[in-house]
């Protein structure tokens, strides 16, 4: 991966030639011509330009519904690859939009119990994880897991996808021991299916190193943090949005180990990553923000990480309304802010407000209850 930009800029050429040689052979909307838009799409979400990807599905669904109309199972898979994309792209209602309306033609033309539906099952468990519905995440991700391993077998990647998504809602309601085992026994199939060099692997070594930091154990976080990173820059070269990711999550490891300067530096490279892949709205650039909020703050930059947080909060109410989760992290991140820099009274808005959502999501994390925490002692002091 050298010439990585160079292979990106050939790819892309491949990829539109084609689609012509298609049309040229088949005619304009022929089915030949919407597998080659599918094929272009998945290659351009695979490197990072969710944009073009987009524009091949959207096309390729077109073709096959004037093909098919409406109801067939062709196009319902493409509009399955638009809801994951779209979540990838955090646009959330147009992806359960898409999901769902995949999950009834499936249902009504190949069965209750096939591996399309466990699988649109699974997607549909990742995009309200995504928007922090973890409890309804969960619920749908058991009965993924239930259909798949019926139709696939319990050792199946599928069923390791299913996994890592119930970790991820696991780790986000606090349960981390239940979290761990999850990630643990999807990376063992993903070992066993692909052995160590693959972006799934690479995945459940990240999902692993967030439980490693939560718990304190750095140095391990780090360590799988860093192999995740070799395995996504051989697979994707340095501009893709997971290269971004695991920057980020190193970046968390220097900053709790007091190297500020060191994490800032790599949060930028992973703030300008994600800018360029994903658009300026997506919410993982509002948590890079976030993140670089923190250590302004640590920093004693009050200022300027209300800055930050004020554009992340803005980014993630637009991507997710205003009783998200994450909104309520940067709330409570607001209110610590202020009251180091000795504004009273905004941190306790803030924190009210922090704790508000938190509550009606029934939160019980750390950061949830660090928040009210927080509000208590604001209240004791006011």
């Amino acid at each position: 991966m050298a010439h990585w930009p160079t292979h990106k800029k050939d790819c892309r050429l491949a990829l539109a030639k084609k689609v012509k040689d298609a049309k040229r052979e088949h005619g304009r909307d022929n089915e030949a011509v919407a597998q080659a838009r599918v094929t272009a799409g998945n290659a351009h979400e695979d490197q990072g330009r969710y944009r073009e990807a987009e524009q091949c599905y959207l096309e390729a669904r077109r073709i096959y519904l004037e093909i098919y109309g409406e109801g067939d199972p062709a196009s319902a898979q493409v509009s399955a690859s638009l809801g994951v994309l779209y979540t990838l792209m955090g646009r959330y209602d147009e992806a359960l939009a898409m999901q769902l309306d995949s999950l009834d033609i499936f249902r009504s033309s190949i069965g209750e119990r096939s591996e399309h539906v466990g699988m649109t099952l699974k997607s549909i468990g990742s995009t309200l994880y995504d928007q922090g519905k973890y409890e309804e995440a969960l619920a749908r991700l058991e009965e993924a897991q239930s259909i798949l391993t019926q139709t696939s077998g319990a050792e199946h990647l599928y069923i390791a996808f299913v996994l890592t998504n119930k970790g991820n809602c696991l780790y986000g309601l606090g349960r981390l021991d239940e979290a761990r085992a999850m990630h643990q026994e999807a990376l063992r199939i993903e070992r066993n299916a692909h052995g160590d060099d693959s972006i799934d692997v690479a995945s459940s070594l990240n999902n692993l190193g967030a439980i490693l930091f939560e718990t304190g154990m750095l140095s391990e976080a780090r360590a799988n943090y860093e192999e995740a990173l070799g395995v996504y820059r051989r697979v994707h070269g340095e501009k893709h949005p997971s290269v971004a990711g695991a920057f980020s999550n190193i970046a968390n490891v220097l900053h709790k180990q007091g190297q500020l300067d060191e994490a800032l530096e790599m949060l930028k490279k992973a703030l300008k990553i994600q800018r360029r892949t994903l658009g300026k709205d997506h919410k993982n650039v509002a948590e890079r923000l976030d993140n670089i909020g923190l250590i302004l703050s640590d920093q004693g930059k009050h200022d300027e990480a209300l800055e930050m947080f004020d554009k992340a909060l803005s980014i993630l109410t637009r991507a997710l309304g205003i009783d998200n989760r994450q909104n309520a992290r940067v709330h409570y991140h607001i209110a610590f802010a202020k009251h180091k820099s000795g504004d009273m009274a905004g941190a306790l808005a803030s924190a009210r407000e922090a704790v508000r959502i938190f509550t009606k999501h029934g939160a019980t994390d750390a950061t949830s209850q660090a928040a009210v925490d927080l509000l208590r002692k604001l209240e004791g002091e006011a």
